[in-house]
């Protein structure tokens, strides 16, 4: 994996036998990144991580049996 950073927009790439989210959640630890929201293509993984200021919290909806926005 190799990523650079550009302001709020993170460009990454993730080699082919690495684990996506491992990744992804490596770069989320090293960037201290909260909320954001990813765009990824292909087999090799190549993807754009828009970093959002702020973060938002999550609670179990049993309506609807998911993990939603708490605000």
């Amino acid at each position: 994996m190799e990523y650079r950073k550009f302001g709020n927009t993170i460009i990454a790439r993730i080699d082919k036998g690495e684990e996506i989210l491992e990744k992804i959640k490596e770069i989320a630890l090293a960037e201290n990144i909260k909320l954001a929201n990813v765009n990824a293509l292909g087999a090799t993984c190549e993807m754009v991580i828009n970093m959002i200021d702020g973060s938002v919290d999550r609670y179990f909806d049993e309506k609807i049996g998911l993990n939603v926005f708490q605000f």
